[in-house]
């Protein structure tokens, strides 16, 4: 039984061992921006700090899934509008985004980290997204949704060591980023029942930065030659 029990735990760590060896972690730091009623047309308007903190399966080297975790700020400020209708309506707003993800990602070149080779490559990805506004949760499931798919370059530096540039675009099921509560303008106010936002027009954002991984150790010890 003690054999059976070593050659198992041997085993496992095997297996534990061979995803490593294809899996790396790594942290980004960059820039996030809104793109919605209050900015429709430039998209690195308000720029606002933003991280992700991720792990990376690479089942082969030009396929992965990556798994993230993100917080980015979003802000908006009608005053930076060239139109006049967003500068008489004068909208503000800030607004805390934590989010995670799981992200297909397709390298177009061969990607491999080893002592012998270190590959750059271009890459496209595509996903699915959890987002809390504010850090709360939407009543309506349907607006804690994204979905994220961008592009990417990734430059292998050593055996361990990778760095990267990555720009996602997140399309959200909602319309209130911008904290515009009423598409309408009420009876009292300077345009009584004039449309104030368009309710058809969903919020996006983006989110942009340099990333730096480590690919895991693939190294494994069985206990049973120790």
């Amino acid at each position: 039984m003690k054999k059976l029990g070593i050659i198992f735990l041997c085993l496992l760590m095997y297996h534990v061992g061979v995803s490593q060896k294809n899996a790396d972690i790594g942290l980004m730091l960059g820039g996030a921006t809104y793109m919605g009623d209050v900015n429709q047309e430039t998209p690195f308007r308000s720029v606002k700090p933003a991280a992700s903190a991720f792990y990376r399966y690479n089942f082969h080297t030009r396929l992965a899934l990556k798994g993230s975790i993100q917080y980015a700020r979003l802000a908006g400020d009608d005053a930076m509008s060239e139109f006049d209708y967003q500068n008489l309506r004068n909208q503000q707003f800030s607004t805390d985004m934590l989010g995670a993800s799981a992200f297909v990602e397709f390298n177009f070149l061969h990607f491999e980290q080893t002592v012998r080779y270190r590959y750059a490559t271009p890459y496209i990805g595509a996903g699915l997204g959890f987002m809390l506004m504010d850090f709360k949760l939407a009543a309506n499931t349907l607006e804690n949704i994204t979905i994220p798919f961008g592009l990417g370059v990734k430059i292998g530096l050593t055996e361990r060591l990778a760095m990267g540039l990555e720009y996602t675009l997140h399309k959200t099921f909602r319309d209130d980023l911008d904290k515009i509560s009423d598409w309408r303008y009420n009876s009292s106010g300077s345009f009584p029942l004039k449309q104030r936002a368009n309710p058809q027009n969903d919020d996006w954002f983006t989110f942009f930065g340099v990333f730096l991984s480590y690919k895991l150790k693939d190294c494994v010890t069985c206990p049973a030659y120790l």
